[in-house]
């Protein structure tokens, strides 16, 4: 727990905020498509037990942009391996937000995130409800942006015995602007934590991505 207090304090030191060019556009149509292998570790603890999983996903992010409003799509696949003798599981997740930016460096959203842990026993979903908050900054370059996305689950459902108690992430980063093409860099860092049963279980999952980008922009 104390390892992943620290990540999210270090990132929000590192990074400034952002989603996917915010700054830039506002009153035009922009389209962003990315893929890229993403490393994901799962870290369950329960009592003074823990367990983790490592693995490679496959992950894909779109976006759409109109003016002040867009729409996100992300999805990820992928197996994760135990480090002890725990089973093998897969990971599945997707997400589809709505957002609005009220500000030229700060966009809102809002939408389901769907989490599934596939093993040979069955698979375990993790619906969420989230609200998103992003900020961007130039760092030194229209070409070059930092971002910080803040979100906080408002409602779950959750195949455990555990009621869920509550989830929140961070997700930081930067982006290259590619000059003459219309192609990015993303480096960025993701955790996100949910805890059940008045904190008696929480489960982490962490991914570091570095993707490189198509966007279209009118």
């Amino acid at each position: 727990m104390r390892s992943h207090r620290l990540s999210l304090i270090g990132v929000s030191v590192l990074v400034g905020s952002f989603v996917n060019g915010p700054l830039d556009g506002q009153n035009s149509i922009g389209l962003t498509i990315s893929l890229a292998p993403i490393p994901v570790q799962v870290t369950e603890t329960a009592g003074n037990e823990s367990s983790q999983l490592n693995g490679i996903a496959l992950g894909g992010r779109a976006g759409v942009t109109w003016r002040k409003l867009r729409l996100d799509v992300r999805y990820l696949e992928g197996g994760l391996s135990s480090e002890a003798d725990g089973p093998d599981e897969d990971i599945v997740e997707g997400e589809l937000m709505l957002g609005f930016a009220p500000l030229s460096w700060l966009t809102l959203r809002l939408g389901p995130h769907i989490r599934s842990f596939v093993t040979s026993q069955g698979t375990q979903r993790w619906i969420f409800w989230e609200g998103h908050a992003t900020g961007a900054v130039e760092l030194g370059s229209p070409r070059l942006l930092s971002y910080l996305d803040l979100w906080y689950v408002f409602a779950a459902n959750v195949d455990a015995v555990e009621p869920f108690d509550q989830g929140l992430g961070i997700e930081g980063g930067i982006r290259l602007t590619m000059d003459r093409l219309p192609l990015f860099a993303k480096l960025a860092y993701r955790i996100d934590q949910s805890s059940l049963g008045d904190g008696s279980r929480t489960n982490t999952v962490e991914q570091m991505v570095f993707a490189i980008g198509w966007m279209l922009r009118r």
